[in-house]
């Protein structure tokens, strides 16, 4: 899983600060991309439940190849698209299908991981995906320059080899990752095939404290990145004036940074808790959302790149790696066997994506682009850090 998710993660990066823009040269407003956007949560959401039921009773490996076919599937719609309505099946199939892929393979390393190592475990994984993606934006840069700059034609030839790529990926999941074991029951002798899915949901609550918490923190994040995310490179290309190279450069500032700051947060989680680690490295992401919105020229937001920005965990930056720990004590709030159908559940929350997206771009639209970038700031902040204080640390309950 490290060496696949490792090259997955450079074909996904190669292409991931261009989409959004690609969407508009191809003629979609800033209504109409937030739509596009919440469409592919609400795909999400709908398929969430029933894949996380799945995952439980056959394992991961089905899933993450399915995903990684609808992710190859997804690079060819993009490259072959003419105007921008052509890209609604891609943009669904894209977000339903990272959810079939990296999420289930941080179950992998949860499920093989000792608690007291569990967290620099999640940490070196994202160390070592970090080295062939920081080399990601400037390739994409180099490649979008030669072919003509931030346009319909400069953009294109990126998701050709991105489909190439995640292509070769497919075979290798498909050859070399072992099936997964099913570990969903309902009691030490009843199978999964004698019970409902409503009924199996049912269960994944009993003798579980914290779980409606988590799910209205998570109901609050998809919510503000909804609002925020599709908005992100359009800001730096239209407003502030960033070039492709500057582009690269931010990317590849923020990958680097999680490169070197993954195993050391990792460690730290392990030491000092999930929840004080998250929210020690939070606050750097809402400092880079201030720069992003204050920068005076483009090459300030080489330093957003280093800080991360709220709404943006792909940025990676220092309040990105502030997603092992807090991601860390979500998959550990349940036992393995429930594993599936907590990723399916709460990603069913992923339904607040739509209005979400539609909000972010009829503000926008108004003319309230920064209050558009502030919002996540605003919901970690004000409701969902409020929220995880009240749930305790999963680290010492593991070592219990």
């Amino acid at each position: 899983m490290l060496v696949a998710m490792g090259l997955y993660s450079w074909a996904t990066g190669l292409p991931s600060q261009y989409n959004q823009l690609y969407v508009t040269a191809l003629g979609a407003n800033t209504v109409e991309l937030g739509s596009l956007n919440g469409l592919g949560g609400v795909a999400s959401s709908m398929v969430s439940a029933p894949m996380g039921w799945f995952i439980d009773k056959h394992g991961v490996k089905k899933v993450i190849a399915l995903g990684l076919i609808l992710s190859a599937a997804v690079s060819g719609i993009y490259g072959y698209a003419f105007n921008w309505w052509m890209l609604i099946p891609a943009i669904v199939l894209a977000q339903t299908s990272m959810r079939m892929i990296m999420p289930l393979t941080d179950i992998i390393f949860v499920e093989t991981t000792k608690p007291e190592k569990r967290a620099l475990a999640m940490g070196f994984s994202r160390t070592v995906w970090a080295i062939p993606t920081a080399l990601a934006p400037m390739t994409a840069a180099i490649i979008v320059a030669k072919f003509g700059g931030i346009n319909i034609q400069g953009i294109r030839p990126l998701y050709y080899v991105q489909l190439i790529s995640i292509a070769f990926i497919v075979l290798f999941i498909v050859f070399m990752l072992e099936p997964g074991q099913a570990r969903l029951v309902t009691n030490r002798h009843k199978s999964i095939s004698r019970t409902s899915l409503v009924e199996d949901f049912r269960e994944l609550f009993k003798g579980e404290s914290w779980l409606k918490h988590w799910a209205i923190i998570m109901s609050l994040q998809h919510f503000g990145w909804s609002v925020a995310f599709p908005f992100i490179p359009l800001w730096m290309v239209n407003v502030k004036g960033a070039d492709p190279y500057i582009l690269g450069a931010i990317g590849t500032a923020g990958m680097v940074t999680s490169a070197l700051l993954q195993i050391p947060t990792g460690r730290l989680a392990d030491k000092i808790g999930r929840k004080k680690a998250f929210l020690l490295l939070a606050p750097f992401s809402y400092l880079g959302t201030i720069l992003l919105i204050q920068a005076p020229s483009p090459q300030f937001l080489i330093a957003v790149g280093v800080l991360g920005a709220a709404g943006s965990m792909m940025m990676g930056g220092i309040g990105g790696v502030s997603f092992i720990p807090f991601i860390t004590m979500f998959w550990e709030t349940v036992p393995a066997e429930k594993m599936g159908r907590w990723f399916g559940l709460t990603g069913a929350l992923n339904i607040f994506a739509l209005p979400a997206s539609i909000l972010g771009g009829l503000m926008w639209q108004a003319g309230l682009a920064e209050l558009v970038l502030f919002i996540p700031v605003l919901i970690e902040a004000l409701t969902v850090i409020p929220i995880l204080m009240r749930i305790p640390d999963t680290l010492g309950r593991n070592k219990q």
